[in-house]
């Protein structure tokens, strides 16, 4: 098969353009689920599309063609990448997408130094250098899905831990954005890749063999590569599901305290002994043998399994049955239809778990692995697993304290497999806690303080002499065009600063009675100390700095903000603020006021910039906001 027919081998029945792109929000999703997921074919229309090749419903198609794939994070932060990989007689090369996000320090002190060597400050000078060696001791975030994963599932935690540490990770051979492009032009993600990038995913796609999808094959591509980019660190792994395993085996390849912590999610059961197939129902593994020979009779399948779209099997097999948002359930389904289904049936088939021994010989590699006052792995499964049921990692648990080593296990209630979508909050704060008590300086109190010290500043902030000149709260916004539109609820802000003498919290909230919350959409640690507010609402919501809104990002953000406008009061604004309060924070409020209250672009855009000078400032917003709602 061509290594171009990519997440399933089926390439016809694509979709007529359609006239007008369609937004993504609730109302869009659940009209297309009434329209199209909730019709299931009949017998003779299954039998048409799998003779015409075409093993996607009307609404799979439409689906894969408004919902990338990937996270607004992912997008900024990841890149194809090619390394070299030796003891593979025939893959001398893998090409895949990494994820790299350093710790915001770096910048912070590259910026810093070169502050102090412009005004000749040689005490500040030397006081930021000596902190260099302390961000380059501390460990590396590297995350590890499962079969049929990706990176992006991962986004929660990401998001948890960006302003804390440096993260890296790999969507592995064939899954998210490391696999080969496909015919159908119908998978569409946000990260970008050249033509070149895609050439040689395919080519790792062509060069890999039965061999090299076998789970210790694997484990070494990972080995190698962490190897290579970061041959003097230590790391704290996350994984997911089969990664769970995939990592056991990781930190028994690489050198004794290597692996500071290991915090698993979901892990499969373990198996009896090195190198044993698990155990699965024989019709099944008949089924999967059938299918390696077949994909086609996979991919149909997998179709079956998707009547009933975000209602579907397929998506009820990993989400929590009561949940009822829309957007978690259409992620849900994207990342599935994302998995090719040749690449998966030959991970299932050559899968094999980690066994006992193992799981107790990389405890015992890991740093001060059986401390029982500060446990060194953390095991985190819903209640209502279905893919790999919580007995399993009580199982894990129970193997490791047996043996003497600390493991913290935490049942995440009323959540199934994809933990990541069920409870994020819960997942990410769990981890999160896990990690910062680790005493390894991964938290953001520690950041803070490094980050005073190096600035000479608590409150530091990047180009603050742009700050400064920025307007700091825009004026309401009003529609000359077209006076009769509602008005709007919501004001642009640039950030507060808690020292500042005047836009400071304190100042704001006593000086500016008519407002009711702010939303900051800023991707950093604030500047400032929300819990100064007494009466204003504030809410954390984080973007991606000049990477325009995805459609999810700009859904949830409409949600918010409607929930915020039925509790105030009718003289009341919601402030939105991202650093500056040009960008993101004007295209979210045009977007806002295009859907909710029926403004054209330019009526939006015109108003922004009259209440905040200069407005949008970068015109791929604009043009972002003309491609999504038109003239």
């Amino acid at each position: 098969m061509d290594a171009a027919d990519s997440a399933s081998t089926s390439t016809s029945g694509l979709l007529p353009k359609e006239k007008k792109k369609l937004i993504l929000n609730t109302a869009t999703i659940e009209d297309l689920q009434k329209k199209y997921g909730a019709v299931k074919p009949s017998f003779h229309e299954v039998l048409h599309k799998f003779y015409q090749n075409d093993l996607y419903t009307e609404f799979d198609k439409r689906v894969l063609r408004m919902k990338p794939n990937d996270c607004a994070i992912i997008q900024k932060y990841s890149k194809v990448e090619t390394f070299p990989i030796d003891g593979h007689d025939n893959l001398k090369m893998v090409t895949v997408n990494t994820f790299i996000s350093d710790h915001p320090l770096r910048e912070f002190h590259r910026r810093s130094v070169k502050k102090w060597k412009d005004i000749a400050d040689m005490e500040g000078l030397e006081r930021a250098q000596n902190q260099l060696a302390k961000i380059e001791n501390l460990p590396l975030l590297v995350f590890i899905h499962g079969l049929g994963g990706q990176l992006s599932q991962f986004e929660p935690i990401i998001q948890e831990f960006r302003n804390c540490s440096d993260m890296f990770g790999i969507d592995l051979p064939g899954f998210g954005n490391s696999k080969p492009t496909d015919k159908t032009h119908l998978f569409t993600k946000l990260s970008a890749s050249s033509e070149e990038d895609n050439k040689k995913l395919n080519q790792t796609f062509i060069d890999m063999r039965t061999e090299n999808y076998r789970t210790d094959s694997i484990v070494d591509i990972l080995y190698q590569i962490l190897l290579q980019k970061f041959p003097k660190r230590t790391f704290i792994i996350v994984a997911h599901s089969m990664g769970t395993h995939l990592a056991i085996k990781l930190v028994n390849r690489l050198p004794s305290n290597t692996v500071e912590s290991l915090c698993f999610i979901s892990p499969p059961k373990l198996s009896e002994t090195v190198g044993q197939p698990p155990s699965i129902p024989y019709i099944t593994k008949s089924f999967l043998a059938l299918s390696s020979f077949y994909p086609r009779l996979f991919d149909f399948y997998r179709m079956i399994d998707r009547f009933g779209g975000l209602y579907s099997h397929s998506v009820n097999s990993y989400l929590y049955p009561a949940e009822k948002d829309v957007f978690k359930r259409l992620t849900q389904l994207r990342w599935n239809l994302d998995t090719n289904s040749i690449v998966f049936l030959k991970y299932a088939r050559a899968f094999r778990p980690a066994a006992a021994t193992e799981l107790l010989g990389a405890a015992s590699k890991l740093c001060h692995s059986t401390d029982q006052e500060r446990p060194r792995i953390l095991i985190c499964c819903g209640d209502s697993d279905k893919v790999t049921p919580l007995k399993y990692s009580k199982e894990i648990t129970n193997i490791l304290r047996d043996s003497g080593f600390a493991v913290k296990l935490s049942k995440v209630k009323e959540a199934n497999h994809s933990v990541f979508l069920d409870r994020p909050h819960v997942l990410s704060g769990l981890v999160y806690q896990f990690v910062s008590e680790l005493g390894l300086n991964i938290d953001c109190t520690w950041t803070l303080k490094i980050r005073a010290i190096i600035g000479g500043d608590k409150w530091s902030m990047k180009n603050i002499e742009k700050w400064k000149k920025a307007v700091t709260l825009s004026k309401p916004l009003i529609n000359y065009a077209s006076p009769e539109k509602p008005k709007s609820p919501l004001l642009g802000m640039k950030t507060l600063r808690e020292n500042d003498a005047t836009h400071n919290p304190l100042t704001f909230e006593s000086t500016h009675p008519e407002i009711y919350a702010i939303m900051d959409i800023g991707s950093d640690t604030p500047s400032y100390d929300p819990k100064d507010f007494k009466r204003i609402k504030y809410i954390k919501y984080k973007t991606e700095s000049k990477v325009t809104p995805d459609d999810i990002t700009i859904a949830k953000f409409l949600d918010i903000v409607d929930k915020l406008v039925l509790a105030k009061q009718s003289n009341q604004y919601i402030v939105v603020h991202c650093h500056y309060g040009q960008n993101r924070t004007g295209f979210l409020i045009c977007c806002y006021l295009v859907e909710r209250l029926g403004w054209t672009v330019k009526e939006a855009l015109e108003a922004f910039e009259n209440s905040k000078e200069p407005g949008i400032k970068h015109q791929h917003f604009k043009n972002a906001l003309y491609l999504r709602y038109g003239e």
